[in-house]
Protein backbone atom coordinates (compact mmCIF):
# COMPACT_ATOMS: atom_id res chain seq x y z
CA UNK A 1 0.00 0.00 0.00
CA UNK A 2 1.20 3.44 -1.02
CA UNK A 3 1.36 5.97 1.28
CA UNK A 4 0.92 10.08 0.54
CA UNK A 5 1.69 12.40 3.10
CA UNK A 6 -0.72 15.12 3.33
CA UNK A 7 -0.49 16.55 6.62
CA UNK A 8 -2.55 18.80 8.03
CA UNK A 9 0.03 20.87 10.92
CA UNK A 10 -1.07 23.91 12.60
CA UNK A 11 1.37 25.87 13.83
CA UNK A 12 1.04 29.57 15.50
CA UNK A 13 1.41 31.09 12.14
CA UNK A 14 -1.19 28.96 10.79
CA UNK A 15 -4.64 30.41 9.42
CA UNK A 16 -7.53 28.32 9.95
CA UNK A 17 -9.01 28.77 7.34
CA UNK A 18 -5.95 27.51 4.98
CA UNK A 19 -7.35 23.95 6.36
CA UNK A 20 -10.78 24.18 8.02
CA UNK A 21 -14.68 25.96 7.18
CA UNK A 22 -15.98 27.27 10.45
CA UNK A 23 -19.71 26.08 10.74
CA UNK A 24 -22.35 26.05 13.06
CA UNK A 25 -21.01 28.69 14.83
CA UNK A 26 -18.80 32.80 14.10
CA UNK A 27 -16.07 32.56 13.08
CA UNK A 28 -14.25 34.08 15.90
CA UNK A 29 -15.28 31.83 18.64
CA UNK A 30 -11.71 29.70 16.50
CA UNK A 31 -8.67 30.97 17.09
CA UNK A 32 -5.28 29.40 17.35
CA UNK A 33 -3.06 30.90 19.91
CA UNK A 34 0.86 28.95 20.48
CA UNK A 35 -0.11 26.29 18.27
CA UNK A 36 -3.22 25.49 19.84
CA UNK A 37 -6.56 25.56 18.44
CA UNK A 38 -8.92 28.03 21.03
CA UNK A 39 -12.32 27.20 20.90
CA UNK A 40 -14.85 29.01 23.15
CA UNK A 41 -17.72 26.14 23.25
CA UNK A 42 -20.21 28.29 22.48
CA UNK A 43 -22.23 28.48 20.89
CA UNK A 44 -22.18 24.40 19.36
CA UNK A 45 -20.09 24.13 16.15
CA UNK A 46 -17.49 22.62 14.47
CA UNK A 47 -14.41 23.04 12.15
CA UNK A 48 -14.52 20.74 8.48
CA UNK A 49 -11.27 19.90 6.99
CA UNK A 50 -11.56 21.72 3.80
CA UNK A 51 -9.91 18.25 2.33
CA UNK A 52 -12.28 15.18 2.19
CA UNK A 53 -11.00 11.56 3.11
CA UNK A 54 -11.68 8.19 2.93
CA UNK A 55 -8.73 5.79 3.81
CA UNK A 56 -6.13 7.96 6.41
CA UNK A 57 -5.01 8.11 10.19
CA UNK A 58 -5.77 11.35 12.22
CA UNK A 59 -3.80 12.31 15.58
CA UNK A 60 -4.65 14.65 17.67
CA UNK A 61 -4.19 16.06 20.94
CA UNK A 62 -7.76 18.13 23.01
CA UNK A 63 -8.16 19.24 26.76
CA UNK A 64 -11.08 20.92 28.06
CA UNK A 65 -11.04 24.01 30.06
CA UNK A 66 -10.96 22.78 33.79
CA UNK A 67 -11.33 26.06 35.46
CA UNK A 68 -14.44 26.88 35.99
CA UNK A 69 -16.45 23.47 35.43
CA UNK A 70 -18.24 22.62 38.37
CA UNK A 71 -20.47 19.91 37.74
CA UNK A 72 -20.18 16.45 38.95
CA UNK A 73 -19.90 13.28 36.75
CA UNK A 74 -21.84 12.32 34.63
CA UNK A 75 -22.18 15.48 33.70
CA UNK A 76 -18.94 16.48 31.73
CA UNK A 77 -18.15 18.79 28.73
CA UNK A 78 -18.70 17.49 25.51
CA UNK A 79 -16.12 17.68 22.16
CA UNK A 80 -15.42 15.02 19.95
CA UNK A 81 -14.46 14.33 15.85
CA UNK A 82 -16.51 13.78 13.03
CA UNK A 83 -15.29 11.74 10.76
CA UNK A 84 -16.54 10.94 6.86
CA UNK A 85 -18.63 14.21 7.67
CA UNK A 86 -21.21 15.20 4.83
CA UNK A 87 -24.29 17.72 4.56
CA UNK A 88 -25.26 19.30 7.56
CA UNK A 89 -28.91 17.87 9.13
CA UNK A 90 -30.00 19.89 12.31
CA UNK A 91 -26.97 21.44 13.07
CA UNK A 92 -24.76 18.69 12.97
CA UNK A 93 -23.29 16.24 9.75
CA UNK A 94 -24.07 13.09 8.56
CA UNK A 95 -21.13 11.15 9.50
CA UNK A 96 -19.53 9.07 11.91
CA UNK A 97 -18.31 10.44 15.65
CA UNK A 98 -15.73 9.85 17.59
CA UNK A 99 -16.87 11.05 20.98
CA UNK A 100 -14.08 13.12 22.91
CA UNK A 101 -16.81 13.96 25.70
CA UNK A 102 -14.83 13.41 28.71
CA UNK A 103 -17.01 10.58 30.00
CA UNK A 104 -17.43 8.25 26.62
CA UNK A 105 -14.04 9.52 25.30
CA UNK A 106 -12.94 6.61 22.52
CA UNK A 107 -16.74 5.95 21.88
CA UNK A 108 -17.43 5.70 18.08
CA UNK A 109 -21.21 6.02 16.64
CA UNK A 110 -22.97 7.45 13.51
CA UNK A 111 -24.70 10.44 13.66
CA UNK A 112 -27.70 12.37 11.72
CA UNK A 113 -28.13 8.99 9.39
CA UNK A 114 -24.00 7.91 9.97
CA UNK A 115 -23.66 4.22 10.85
CA UNK A 116 -21.12 1.77 11.91
CA UNK A 117 -21.49 -1.38 12.87
CA UNK A 118 -19.23 -3.44 15.47
CA UNK A 119 -18.24 -0.53 17.84
CA UNK A 120 -19.83 0.30 21.40
CA UNK A 121 -20.75 3.85 23.18
CA UNK A 122 -20.89 4.04 26.39
CA UNK A 123 -19.10 4.87 29.26
CA UNK A 124 -15.66 5.20 29.14
CA UNK A 125 -13.47 5.32 32.29
CA UNK A 126 -9.93 3.38 31.19
CA UNK A 127 -6.78 4.83 29.74
CA UNK A 128 -7.94 7.98 30.72
CA UNK A 129 -6.15 11.41 32.04
CA UNK A 130 -7.39 13.38 34.60
CA UNK A 131 -9.85 15.87 33.63
CA UNK A 132 -8.70 19.33 31.58
CA UNK A 133 -5.28 17.50 30.99
CA UNK A 134 -4.35 17.12 27.01
CA UNK A 135 -5.28 13.83 25.78
CA UNK A 136 -4.18 12.05 22.20
CA UNK A 137 -6.78 10.17 19.98
CA UNK A 138 -5.88 8.39 17.37
CA UNK A 139 -8.65 7.71 14.24
CA UNK A 140 -7.86 5.13 11.50
CA UNK A 141 -10.02 4.69 8.70
CA UNK A 142 -9.30 1.88 6.18
CA UNK A 143 -10.92 0.02 3.53
CA UNK A 144 -14.46 0.45 5.87
CA UNK A 145 -13.31 0.00 9.01
CA UNK A 146 -12.21 2.19 11.63
CA UNK A 147 -10.01 1.60 14.79
CA UNK A 148 -9.76 4.06 17.31
CA UNK A 149 -6.75 4.56 20.10
CA UNK A 150 -7.04 6.76 22.97
CA UNK A 151 -4.31 7.95 24.50
CA UNK A 152 -2.18 4.80 22.91
CA UNK A 153 -4.82 2.15 23.63
CA UNK A 154 -7.18 0.67 21.01
CA UNK A 155 -10.52 1.66 22.69
CA UNK A 156 -12.73 0.81 19.38
CA UNK A 157 -13.61 -0.65 15.96
CA UNK A 158 -16.12 -0.79 13.85
CA UNK A 159 -17.16 -1.79 9.78
CA UNK A 160 -19.54 -1.22 7.46
CA UNK A 161 -19.95 2.42 7.77
CA UNK A 162 -21.65 4.98 6.56
CA UNK A 163 -20.86 7.19 5.06
CA UNK A 164 -17.48 5.90 3.24
CA UNK A 165 -15.72 9.10 3.21
CA UNK A 166 -16.01 13.06 3.87
CA UNK A 167 -14.93 15.98 5.72
CA UNK A 168 -12.90 15.42 9.13
CA UNK A 169 -14.38 17.88 12.05
CA UNK A 170 -13.24 19.01 15.21
CA UNK A 171 -16.70 19.25 17.08
CA UNK A 172 -17.51 21.47 20.33
CA UNK A 173 -20.50 21.77 22.26
CA UNK A 174 -21.20 24.18 24.98
CA UNK A 175 -17.46 24.37 26.92
CA UNK A 176 -13.80 25.65 26.12
CA UNK A 177 -11.92 23.06 24.46
CA UNK A 178 -8.39 23.19 22.82
CA UNK A 179 -6.76 21.13 20.06
CA UNK A 180 -3.44 20.78 18.97
CA UNK A 181 -1.13 18.27 17.28
CA UNK A 182 -3.62 17.64 14.41
CA UNK A 183 -2.28 15.86 11.92
CA UNK A 184 -4.10 13.63 8.61
CA UNK A 185 -2.19 11.25 6.79
CA UNK A 186 -4.15 9.61 3.88
CA UNK A 187 -3.62 6.16 3.31
CA UNK A 188 -3.75 4.26 -0.14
Amino acid sequence: MATIFSCVLLSPAAVLSEHWTVEGSVPNTWSVKDGVIDRTGKPNGFLRSNETYRNFIFRAEWRFQKEGWTQKPPKYPNAGYFIHAGAVEDDWPKSLEVQGHYGEAGSLFGVRGGSVSGAHRGPVFENRMPFGEWESIEIQSLDGIVTVKLNGNKMNEGHDIEPSQGSICLQSEGWPVFYRNVRIRELD
